[in-house]
């Protein structure tokens, strides 16, 4: 009896919802779901009874066999949602990941340095020009496998270019022999992109024409007498001799030699752009003191501002690893286009 009843109350159901009929669009959804306790066996529909039937309805009510991935919606973010496109990685790539570079090998170097001058010129007074001096080097990399690069840079060639037609200064292929190579570490560390390299190098110091106990930061002689100084050139002068010419009208025309002690110390800031090309800012302070010249408009009181905006360093790697710094002489143009 109790089974009759339960089979009346469905049909009735279905019969009422057949007269109503469909309206999705306006029928609103009930989502509650009922608790365990509330389904009986009372409540449970048999299909199977009344398959039949084609306006038998089953029970609206949402069961575990009903719910299925397509009519569930889950918000919470999974590994499996998010993509690489989505996910931002500040932190710094594994170097034990990371495309090798290889350091080592034979480079050309240029260190292009910028300075804004102020002379105090006999006769014409205060003179102000924007000097530039290009450095080339033949420099050695060594890859020390620890993160540091080790550099030696032998000098090739120096042009100075005063700004100024009433100075032009040479410095003569005496000189560039005699100077002692530059020796110092560039500490690497992998870049954010996860491909290139970030180099740093600081304290990068040149000493020429003196012997210093503290090279770094004793002050550089201003007499020829001095002991600390010497004849590093070997051209019977003291110091070193650097060559100019000058065209200053009633004061000094023509040839002429300045006899100096100098100090310069680089820090070089760069990165590398690819297999075969490294470069970057290139930090400098310089000081340079005339110990005796041909000309005393030579020892004129000059002020030197460097201009670090303007002023940067470049290696190139050499495609010929037997290459010398008379083919890098030969080739400057090339090596580094201006």
């Amino acid at each position: 009896m109790r089974k009759f009843m339960s089979l009346l109350t469905v049909a009735l159901v279905a019969l009422f919802i057949a007269a109503c009929g469909d309206d999705t669009n306006n029928t609103p959804v009930d989502n509650t779901q009922l608790p365990d306790e509330t389904v009986t066996d009372d409540t449970t529909v048999d299909d199977q009874s009344d398959q039949s039937d084609p306006t038998d309805q089953t029970d609206q009510s949402v069961t575990d066999e009903t719910v299925t991935d397509e009519t569930v919606t889950d918000d919470t973010v999974t590994d499996e949602t998010v993509t690489d496109d989505t996910v931002v990685d500040n932190e710094t790539p594994d170097e034990d990941t990371a495309l090798s570079y290889t350091f080592g090998g034979k480079w050309a170097m240029l260190n292009f340095t910028t300075s804004n001058v102020t002379t105090t010129i006999p006769v014409l007074g205060e003179q102000k020009s924007t000097s530039t001096t290009s450095a080339y080097f033949l420099v050695e990399l060594t890859d020390n496998g620890d993160g540091t690069v080790s550099a030696v840079a032998t000098a090739c060639d120096t042009l100075i270019d005063s700004g100024s037609n009433l100075l032009t200064v040479t410095i003569s292929d005496n000189y560039i022999a005699h100077i002692n190579p530059m020796v110092w570490d560039f500490a690497t560390i992998l870049d954010r992109s996860g491909v290139g390299y970030d180099l740093t190098a600081t304290d990068v110091l040149t000493v020429n024409g003196v012997n210093l106990q503290n090279p770094m930061t004793d002050p550089l002689p201003t007499d020829k007498n001095d002991p600390a100084v010497f004849d590093q050139d070997e051209d019977g002068h003291p110091g070193m001799t650097v060559d100019c010419n000058g065209n200053i009208p009633l004061v000094f025309n023509g040839p002429g030699t300045m006899y100096t002690v100098q100090r310069t110390i680089n820090d070089l800031i760069g990165e590398t752009k690819d297999d075969n090309n490294i470069e970057g800012a290139l930090i400098w302070e310089s000081q340079q003191n005339v110990l005796e010249a041909s000309n005393s408009a030579l020892t004129s009181e000059k002020t030197v501002v460097p201009d670090l905006a303007n002023s940067w360093f470049k290696l190139v790697r050499l495609v010929d690893q037997n290459w010398t710094c008379a083919e890098i002489i030969a080739n400057e143009g090339t090596l580094f286009p201006q």
